[in-house]
């Protein structure tokens, strides 16, 4: 069995998704080797694509990127 996730995250603005998508990128260049990973940027909306037969590691991979979108919210509302 394998666990697949699909973690979209709506942003205020395409110019927001795309310095989101900056910011998290180098934090998800290097995956468990039995989990797959990638993001898509679509205007606004940020999608991560998630997948592997660890649920642990899936999961622990969407909280990281949940927990590393909220910091960058709190910055990007400070900075705007």
């Amino acid at each position: 069995m394998k666990l697949a996730l699909d973690l979209v995250i709506a942003c205020g603005s395409p110019k927001e998704a795309r310095s989101l998508e900056a910011a998290l990128s180098p934090d998800n260049k290097s995956v468990p080797k039995d989990q797959t990973f990638s993001s898509e940027l679509d205007g606004a909306r940020l999608r991560f694509l998630i997948s592997s037969p660890r649920a642990s590691s899936c999961v622990s991979s969407a909280l990281g990127i949940l927990g590393d979108a909220k910091l960058f919210q709190e910055i990007w509302s400070i900075s705007s």
